[in-house]
């Protein structure tokens, strides 16, 4: 999606915004002021752009509000979420995995496009409350409740990923009995959607330029994006069930060396050598340590660490917060790490380490499984 901006947390949730939205963002107050100056020619240059620059941020947070319903959600359903970006076509909340249940993932899904047509309706009354008392706020009601309606209504569209595709894979999901499949119903019904509106849209633009010109062609990249979307994201649900079948034991490392936790924060040029090192208190193995920490000791020996700090207080904890087993699967092992605070788990059977999977083991190894069942699906 390309670098972002975070800006604040809510909920514990990471709120980002992608630089394209900032070119959404000053199109969107472009558009606005332009729209009130030749609406209300009357008002002044400050009240217009003022006014733009305020229902611009309010679009925003319908849209953030959008996310964070799937997010609060997902959470309290047992999935935790990554962060929130918000971007040139809307929003997006990257959940750490996909649901295991159908039902699950309906109510994730369905629960965005709600919030946002409930949002619509309270915005509804209050501008029949309202209503011709003031015609700044009366606009304001109006625009807000038209977004968070077309928010909802357009969400609700049959084409993964959209809210209507996951709730469409859900519900193929739940009568099949067959994820897979679902995901390819929805995918394909995602990329037969963003054809479409792409084609529509560009239809209509050259139908006739001078008045739908504009609304044609973002239509149409709409509808590109989508396409695009759909593709993408059914490649990647392929490539997770290429990965089901292989465990961890397939790709741990089970070499590593073992370091007493006094040692000096000094590595010496064997450790560094080693892909993993074992931090030990006793006999039992407290922490872990690899190349890419070593990198950070020499940091702060740069910037002047401390002499008595010691190697355990710059390692990462090992057997306190998560491990994985030999037994578990390539992607629960991706899911693990992409949702904790550790770039790398021990393997741990019965209380005995057996070695340890790092995030870097595993994108090289998926690269590699991945380029094989590729060249084997090849005609």
């Amino acid at each position: 999606m390309g670098p972002t901006i975070r800006l604040i947390k809510l909920f514990g949730i990471p709120i980002e915004i992608n630089f394209s939205w900032i070119f959404i963002f000053l199109l969107i107050i472009y558009l606005l002021g332009d729209h009130f100056g030749g609406v209300y020619p009357w008002w002044s240059g400050l009240h217009q752009w003022t006014l733009a620059v305020g229902v611009a941020l309010l679009f925003f947070l319908s849209v953030l509000a959008h996310e964070l319903s799937h997010s609060l959600l997902a959470i309290r359903s047992g999935i935790p979420v990554g962060r929130i970006t918000l971007f040139l076509f809307g929003g997006v909340s990257e959940l750490c995995h996909e649901a295991r249940r159908p039902r699950t993932e309906f109510a994730v899904a369905i629960v965005g496009p709600v919030a946002s047509v409930v949002l619509a309706l309270a915005l509804f009354v209050l501008w029949t409350v309202f209503r011709g008392t003031n015609a700044s706020l009366e606009i304001t009601l109006r625009l807000l409740m038209g977004v968070n309606l077309m928010l909802g209504l357009f969400n609700l569209l049959p084409g993964f990923p959209l809210d209507g595709g996951r709730v469409l894979r859900a519900t193929a999901w739940g009568l099949t009995g067959n994820y897979w499949l679902a995901t390819r119903i929805a995918a394909r019904m995602g990329q037969g959607t963003g054809t479409l509106m792409a084609l529509g849209g560009l239809v209509l633009a050259a139908f006739n330029f001078e008045q739908f010109g504009v609304a044609g062609i973002w239509f149409a990249l709409i509808g590109a994006f989508l396409l695009v979307a759909a593709t993408t994201s059914y490649r990647r649900e392929r490539d997770r069930e290429g990965l089901m079948g292989y465990r961890v034991a397939d790709v741990m490392t089970a070499r590593w060396s073992t370091h007493n936790a006094g040692t000096a924060l000094s590595p010496s040029p064997t450790a560094q050598r080693e892909a993993r090192i074992a931090i030990a208190e006793t006999d039992a193995v407290d922490g872990q340590a690899d190349r890419r920490w070593f990198r950070r000791i020499l940091v702060r020996l740069r910037w002047g660490a401390p002499k008595s700090e010691s190697i355990s207080d710059v390692g990462q904890p090992a057997m306190n917060e998560s491990w994985l087993t030999p037994e578990d699967t390539v992607m629960d092992a991706m899911e693990h790490i992409r949702s904790g605070r550790q770039d790398t788990l021990p393997v741990v059977r019965d209380g005995e380490l057996l070695g340890f999977l790092g995030r870097d083991e595993l994108q090289r190894f998926a690269k590699r499984v991945l380029k094989r069942e590729t060249s084997l699906r090849r005609p």
